[in-house]
């Protein structure tokens, strides 16, 4: 497998844009809305998406905000699927790196949902959770949405939530995330 440091520059900040091209397309699915994202300076080399704020807590013993806490662990595995899809693709293959350390911040981020449901085993939890976003993440339509919304990250560095509506609204034949 190739050191880190050797894959070329374009490469790397293109893997960055489809990992969190990834977790805007299936939040954009499950109708959570991004205030925007960006590939952080100087190189792109890791992101962030930001996505609104909830209006209120989670609470443990609500059978919604259980569901909505498995929903954001859905959110957070979609980064290191849309990146997958990025290095099983064309020339990305030869640069694969081997185990992804990008997917740390979102395992990290995870863990308060995942205290908040308590499964008797947090590896099927986040393996369910990373099926369920692969299935949304290769849907014809949103494939091609998040292949366009990963090269506007990917020239910009930037997007912001009415760029995302256009370019998946496009793809897709709907206005707004999903019903």
């Amino acid at each position: 497998m190739p050191i880190l440091d050797a894959i070329p520059a374009d490469i790397r900040r293109a893997a960055c844009a489809f990992h969190e091209a990834g977790h805007i397309i299936v939040g954009w699915h499950h109708q959570r809305y991004i205030t925007h994202a960006w590939l952080r300076p100087p190189h792109g080399f890791s992101g962030e998406t930001c996505f609104e704020p909830y209006q209120r807590g989670f609470q443990i013993d609500s059978a919604i905000d259980r569901h909505r806490a498995e929903i954001e662990i859905t959110i957070l595995s979609a980064g290191h699927c849309g990146e997958m899809i990025y290095w099983n693709a064309g020339d990305a293959v030869k640069w694969y790196p081997g185990a992804l350390h990008s997917h740390a911040d979102d395992l990290q981020q995870m863990a308060p949902y995942i205290a908040l449901l308590r499964p008797p085993d947090e590896e099927a939890l986040r393996a369910q959770c990373s099926k369920a976003a692969t299935a949304v993440l290769y849907r014809p339509a949103m494939l091609a949405a998040h292949a366009a919304l990963a090269r506007r990250l990917f020239d910009r560095r930037r997007i912001d939530r009415d760029e995302v509506d256009d370019i998946v609204g496009r793809r897709t034949g709907l206005s707004g995330p999903a019903q």
